[in-house]
């Protein structure tokens, strides 16, 4: 009898517990603009809303901030160690940096993978210095191409976000507009080529857990941030390359 009873008991609540599951309410959403991004470091996907900004790279880091502090977040899921920085000092990370109201330049209202957006076009003619602002990322081609037009190209103001996300955002793709979310940047060179430096594949609304814009717990804040965008490996690989 006692032994059918403690059946009976592992019973009641085993089924008791499947329809606390059932019932369970679920996840809170939130509407999020969804980004997909290619630059010199890859591919990502950012994920923007009032709720946050989140910005998952295909090297495995996630970066996450989220009101009201915006700190900004940077691990590895699996790793402990993770960058921490205060929303204050993380848009000092890119030292190139316009207001928009000293930005003096006519634009297209154009479409980028169908969002609206502004274009400007601003002339160069000259060939790349490699040691300025622009020839850096040609330096390991070791060239010194003629650049005709440089080709900018934002989300427009109908596309509502938090100014801090769209600061976050432009300062971890290393954009020059202050508050401007990039979309495209290519630079077109005398002989009719583009070099793109940034990209915008596709974008679309969709409902994501608002717990996407949280980081994990018991994260250790000892590594830089850089540390966490190139992971270990090809952190000991740029060393190797980098070493007389």
């Amino acid at each position: 009898m006692r032994v059918r009873l403690q059946i009976l008991a592992v019973s009641f609540c085993a089924a008791l517990q499947s329809a606390l599951v059932a019932n369970a309410a679920p996840p809170p959403m939130v509407k999020a603009w969804i980004v997909e991004q290619s630059s010199n470091w890859g591919k990502s996907t950012v994920k923007a809303c009032d709720a946050g900004i989140r910005i998952e790279s295909n090297t495995g880091s996630i970066l996450v901030a989220k009101p009201p502090e915006w700190t900004v977040v940077i691990y590895r899921p699996g790793q402990k160690v993770a960058s921490k920085n205060s929303y204050a000092r993380f848009i000092t990370k890119y030292p190139h940096s316009t207001k928009m109201e000293n930005f003096h330049h006519s634009y297209a209202k154009v479409k980028m993978a169908g969002a609206a957006a502004r274009q400007y076009v601003l002339p160069l003619n000259r060939r790349l210095d490699p040691n300025d602002g622009f020839g850096h990322t040609f330096q390991a081609k070791l060239e010194v191409p003629f650049v005709k037009d440089q080709m900018m190209t934002i989300a427009d103001d109908s596309i509502k976000l938090p100014p801090q996300a769209k600061e976050i955002w432009r300062q971890y793709f290393e954009f020059p507009l202050v508050e401007r979310v990039p979309l495209e940047y290519y630079m077109l060179l005398g002989n009719g080529q583009k070099r793109y430096q940034f990209q915008t594949g596709a974008q679309k609304y969709g409902s994501v857990p608002v717990s996407e814009f949280d980081f994990p717990p018991g994260l250790k804040y000892s590594a830089e941030f850089m540390q966490m965008i190139y992971g270990k490996q090809l952190e000991d690989a740029a060393d190797l390359f980098s070493s007389p």
